[in-house]
């Protein structure tokens, strides 16, 4: 799936119009860039980032230096087994 592709989806999910959701969309992952340039991490009710980076690596023989990189591993956070008897959780958009 890309970005086009997600906005899409996530206007008819929602039924809001596909600008405003390229508008929040786009802004969400501004701010995720933010977080990982910052090296600062994320949670929320579904995912989670983890910031990180990989040092710099100076050339050695025939490979080439390889300079520091910043990146977020995302997981998807376990949700708490039903309780039984309880109604079934309706899916979050």
């Amino acid at each position: 799936m890309n970005f086009r592709e997600l906005i899409d989806v996530v206007s008819q999910d929602t039924k809001i119009p596909a600008g405003d959701v390229r508008k929040v969309s786009v802004a969400i992952l501004e701010h995720f860039s933010r977080l990982i340039e910052e090296q600062q991490n994320f949670a929320s009710p579904l995912i989670t980032l983890t910031a990180g980076t990989t040092p710099a690596r100076p050339a050695a023989g025939d490979k080439p230096a390889v300079p520091e990189r910043k990146f977020a591993r995302m997981a998807v956070r376990q949700q708490p087994p039903a309780k039984p008897g309880a109604a079934p959780a309706e899916s979050q958009p």
